[in-house]
């Protein structure tokens, strides 16, 4: 079984980077079910470490579309649809714009960008005010601009929406929608872009599938905690993200 799996490997991994990646994409999915955040950003800053800075993005992309349209389809009853078009039409322009540079910066930079954003948005108190549904239009614009470059907005996005919804479910059931049209979007336009998905595509369904086995697992988790805990863990959860950030940012390791 594990040698005809091994048959979807990447020349450029080895067989242990193959299988954690894989494992690795189903613990992130539960993990994003569970708290609404923190498991893409998991999941990019190991993928940097083990495959090429330009195929980083593009991967984590087709990889968090499939768990996160997962966790929509398991939670749609839970969906606030009125948010979801202004979030698109925002999104659109970001990531159009936002792809035309990202393809073109050196490795370096794109670990700069990774590592820094993520530590600010998740240390800098984010409060934005959002004027109506209307103001999703900003937010998507600005989520997926960055997202074109650091693969991995959810922080600032959460911490930006979770006003407008304070229930858990409806709160991670939504941004799941928002997060697979902004990974939708960016899919697509760096295909247009001419990245080689094909490449990649083993590696991408495997961890696709396993994360959908983590997604249900998350979500039957999630049903069980309060809605005053859920705000706690996630909370404690942006912390020890930050809190890993810096220490990898200040010794060189990711």
């Amino acid at each position: 079984m594990l040698d005809f799996i091994l048959h979807f490997k990447p020349d450029i991994l080895s067989d242990s980077q193959f299988y954690f990646l894989i494992l690795l994409s189903g613990m992130t999915s539960m993990l994003n079910t569970i708290i609404g955040v923190g498991g893409g950003a998991t999941l990019i800053a190991f993928m940097i470490t083990m495959i090429p800075a330009q195929a980083v993005i593009p991967v984590h992309a087709v990889v968090q579309l499939g768990s996160n349209a997962g966790r929509a389809f398991l939670m749609r009853k839970y969906i606030e649809r009125k948010f979801l078009g202004w979030y698109f039409v925002g999104a659109v322009i970001g990531a159009i714009i936002g792809g035309q540079l990202a393809l073109n910066l050196p490795t370096r930079y794109l670990e700069l960008i990774l590592a820094v954003f993520i530590l600010i948005s998740s240390w800098v108190p984010i409060n934005l005010s959002l004027k109506g549904t209307k103001g999703l239009v900003g937010i998507g614009f600005l989520t997926t601009f960055l997202s074109m470059f650091v693969g991995a907005t959810g922080p600032l996005l959460i911490a930006t929406v979770k006003n407008l919804l304070p229930d858990r479910r409806q709160l991670g059931a939504t941004m799941a929608c928002f997060m697979s049209m902004q990974h939708t979007i960016k899919v697509v336009v760096f295909a247009f872009l001419g990245f080689a998905f094909k490449d990649w595509i083993g590696v991408i369904a495997l961890m696709i599938a396993c994360g959908f086995v983590g997604t249900y697992i998350g979500k039957r988790i999630l049903y069980k905690v309060s809605n005053q805990h859920f705000h706690t863990i996630l909370k404690v959860a942006l912390t020890f993200i930050a809190l890993r950030l810096i220490v990898g940012f200040f010794t060189g390791s990711h």
